[in-house]
């Protein structure tokens, strides 16, 4: 299999391309500095290498990126997904396209309180999460016209290598700090905000499935990504604690910015398994140990 990859230099794209080596050892990735704003340069890519299947990861990928640059994020989440995405359709709509979309766009949504399914209402909250709507519909209306897409919403996702602004390497790195006699004290923002998250490794093997399949789901299908459990900023932290056997003070700082600008985010993964046959494998000891070692290295380095 040919695979078409934009993104793959980021967190979750180094990701993908070792568990596409593991899982699909004979396929031939296609990637490279491609500018997604350049119509005809997509379309040339698309048409000179083949692609027998795309994977899309490549965005204004936070919160916090998108409400620094708003034009930039509107830019390349939707005007470059359009690109690519029309590009696939005019040139080559049987492909397989899978579209890495993002939790992110239930937004207000998340306030009723219980597990999202794939139905729930899209009410983004912030920048990201309203160009990466944008792009997620956009792709389900191609997808009535021809285009072979399925939309992934992956919730909160986790491993190494990851943004410290993210919610675990923004607790892990203080934790390895404070092991490593850097800092005495952890600071914390809203204690109480649940997220639901998968290690990125589950996540990617969702995205292999999804391009894998042999029955291709209906065009256009979303599928949440999410291990259905909501962990608490502090619940986290007091298992990184207990990890590391280290009992700094914890200080609370309301001014500092969440990750997400959402109190609570639970998904239901019920979907994905009854498609795909996807559940998260890797347990919340074993991604806590990986971010945690992670930035125990990056910290002595």
């Amino acid at each position: 299999m040919r695979i078409l990859l934009t993104g793959g230099l980021g967190f979750v794209g180094t990701h993908l391309k070792t568990r596409l080596k593991d899982r699909m050892p004979d396929h031939v990735l296609i990637e490279g500095q491609l500018d997604l704003l350049d119509r005809e340069a997509v379309e040339r890519v698309v048409q000179d290498a083949r692609p027998d299947a795309c994977i899309h990861l490549a965005a204004v990928s936070s919160v916090l990126e998108a409400s620094q640059d708003t034009r930039r994020a509107w830019q390349v989440n939707l005007d470059g997904t359009m690109n690519l995405a029309e590009t696939f359709q005019k040139h080559a709509r049987h492909i397989r396209f899978v579209h890495v979309s993002s939790a992110e766009i239930y937004g207000a949504s998340f306030a009723e309180g219980i597990p999202l399914n794939e139905a729930a209402t899209v009410a983004p909250l912030n920048s990201y999460a309203a160009s990466k709507a944008a792009a997620d519909m956009a792709v389900g209306m191609m997808a009535k016209e021809g285009l072979h897409a399925v939309r992934m919403r992956p919730f909160t996702q986790a491993g190494s290598s990851q943004d410290v602004n993210a919610i675990l390497p923004f607790l892990a790195s203080q934790v390895a700090r404070v092991e490593a006699h850097q800092q005495t004290s952890i600071t914390i923002n809203h204690p109480d905000v649940g997220y639901d998250i998968t290690n990125v490794r589950d996540a990617c093997d969702a995205y292999i499935d999804a391009l894998t399949l042999e029955d291709a789901p209906a065009d256009g299908m979303i599928l949440n990504i999410c291990s259905g459990e909501t962990r608490t900023v502090q619940s986290m932290l007091n298992d990184l604690l207990e990890m590391a056997g280290v009992h700094p003070e914890v200080r609370l700082d309301s001014t500092h910015p969440t990750p997400s600008g959402l109190q609570n985010m639970v998904g239901d993964p019920s979907e994905a398994q009854r498609i795909l046959g996807w559940t998260a494998q890797i347990s919340w000891k074993n991604t806590l140990e990986e971010v945690l070692n992670d930035w125990r290295w990056r910290v002595r380095s």
